[in-house]
Parts: C-alpha cells; structure tokens; sequence
C-alpha cells in the first residue's frame, strides 16, 4: 500500500479531524504511516484499486472495529459522529469495510456482527447515508444496528416521522436510541468506548500498531510456508542419479536449504513470542487484548510448520 504524506499532513493539520490531544495525533500519524510498509491480509486485493490505501481509510476513523463484543459474544462495528462520513467513496467503504469486519476470529464473524451508528451531533438525512451504504454492502451477517439519533430538537422531531417511514425499507433490523443506556441491554458497559457511554479505554494509535504487528507476522508466516512448500517439492522430484560428486552437491543443497528453513522459523518464534509478550501486557484494554487470538493463531501455523518439516525430513531419510 502506499500513502501520501502530503495528505496525512493536510489531515492532521485540518481542526475538523477531532483527535483529543497533539501527542496522539502525532502516534496515529507515525502508525498510519508504518502501516503503508505492512501487507493487508483483510484487504483482499482491493488496497490495489483506485482511492485511497487501507491505511489512509484508518487514520480518519470513518469506521471503527474496537474489539468491543455484545452480549451474545458477536463482534461491534461503530458508525463515530465524526461527520466525516460523507468523505468516503463507495469504493473506498468498501475497501475500509472488507478490512475491519476481517479483524475478528473466523467464528466470530461467522457469527455475525452489530452495528452502532452514532449521530447525536448530525443530522438525521445522514443516518438514513450510512444505513444506505450498508443496505448496499456489507461484507458479513448483521444481527442488528443500532442508530443513536440526532440529539436537537429539529432534528429529534424529524426522527419521529423518519423513523416510522424508513424502519421496514431494511433488510436488518434497526434499534433507534434516544440515549447511549439503551445500549446498554444489548452491550456490557465494559464493550463501549466512552463516547458511547462504556469504559473500554480505546486508542487508535496502539490500534493500528498492534495490527502493523500482527499483518507482518502473519506475512511471515505464509512465506515460510511457501518457502516450506517449494523445499518438499524439490526433494521428492529430485533426481540423485549415479554421479556420486553430483549427488553429494544436492544433499549439500538440499542440507543448507533445511538448515536455511529453520533459521527462519527460529527467527519466526521470536517474533512470535515477542508479539505476544506486547500483546499480553497487563496494563493494555481490551482492543489490544482481543488481539492475543491472532498472534496465537499465527504461532500455531508456525509450529504447524515446524512440525510438517521435522515429519518431512524423517521420512524422508
């Protein structure tokens, strides 16, 4: 991916971009930028595509995946009143879309997702924008969204006849919210983030770090993998012949490419463990907590390697 720094400058130089303090724009910038250097496993090929990088998409918090979870274990999408929105081509929300709903588990996003859409500070025609676009796309099962309607008189009372209008035009099923405690049936406090009235304490700069992190591990792992792969097809199509000099040079390749295979799953397991030592610290929420999973996931693919190459090559002796 790649990404201008001319852009990521105007941005955060812009007073709309509401980032609470200088210190943590200053990280998300810095995180955003590693991240144009990390491959995008989520991405599925769209980062390639006209508009803007994945990385790009992230800074502005258009869309969040905070790692919250709903009472029924399913993972949380959030819609931020940024008013911001409206900046996002159809194709850039897709991309943006493709990525965060690829970040929990398998099973979670297996199981489907819910979705907050907070506009207390908008205005009601942009409710009906992002429940538009996700009736259009969204890459998984909803089990419900949620809109914290718009908080001002004109606007609440334009929610009033909207609401009764629109409600049906929806495949999912939409909650309307007068308040941020009518989440909390659907939502332990400890699952939001304090702008929606919860205590999961999230960063978005240590977001984007973990998940530079853990897309370069994960690259790694696939590499390996590959480099795996080629090594076995090489010594069950290999042909020693009779020439005792030239069987000797292809077990000495063969040798200095296993011997080549488990440095680099030594180094593997390092990282791994250095990843995870991040990841398990005590002091870090939950955002960051819930991305143990991943690595773990990883580092078994990793010791999955290791083990295919030990069976291999005493099966081969």
């Amino acid at each position: 991916m790649t990404i201008s720094a001319t852009k990521i400058q105007t941005w955060a130089l812009d007073p709309r971009n509401q980032i609470s303090c200088g210190f943590e724009r200053y990280k998300i910038l810095t995180a955003v930028l590693t991240f144009s250097e990390a491959e995008c496993d989520g991405c599925g090929g769209v980062a390639a595509s006209e508009g803007r990088s994945v990385g790009e998409l992230l800074l502005p918090q258009y869309v969040l995946a905070t790692g919250g979870l709903a009472k029924d274990h399913r993972p949380l999408i959030t819609f931020p009143d940024n008013n911001n929105f409206h900046m996002l081509t159809p194709e850039e929300y897709k991309k943006l879309l493709l990525y965060l709903t690829s970040v929990p588990s398998l099973l979670e996003a297996d199981m489907g997702f819910h979705i907050v859409i907070d506009r207390r500070k908008d205005r009601w025609n942009s409710v009906k924008t992002v429940l538009l676009r996700i009736s259009e796309f969204f890459p998984g099962v909803i089990q419900a969204v949620y809109v914290l309607r718009p908080a001002s008189f004109l606007q609440k009372a334009i929610s009033e006849v909207s609401n009764k209008l629109f409600k049906e035009e929806f495949r999912f099923r939409v909650l309307i919210c007068s308040t941020v405690h009518e989440l909390y049936e659907y939502f332990d406090r400890s699952q939001l983030t304090p702008d929606l009235g919860g205590e999961l304490v999230y960063s978005h700069a240590e977001w984007i770090q973990q998940r530079i992190a853990l897309e370069n591990f994960s690259t790694l792992m696939k590499q390996i993998s590959l480099l795996l792969d080629d090594f076995m097809h090489e010594i069950v199509d290999c042909d020693m012949g009779n020439d005792p000099t030239q069987t000797k040079e292809l077990l000495d390749s063969q040798e200095s490419r296993y011997n080549e295979l488990k440095k680099e799953l030594s180094s593997a397991t390092a990282q791994g463990e250095e990843l995870l030592a991040q990841v398990r610290k005590p002091n870090l929420t939950y955002n960051i907590i819930s991305h143990v999973a991943a690595v773990e996931r990883a580092d078994n693919h990793k010791e999955l390697i290791g083990t295919t190459l030990q069976f291999f090559i005493i099966r081969e002796l």
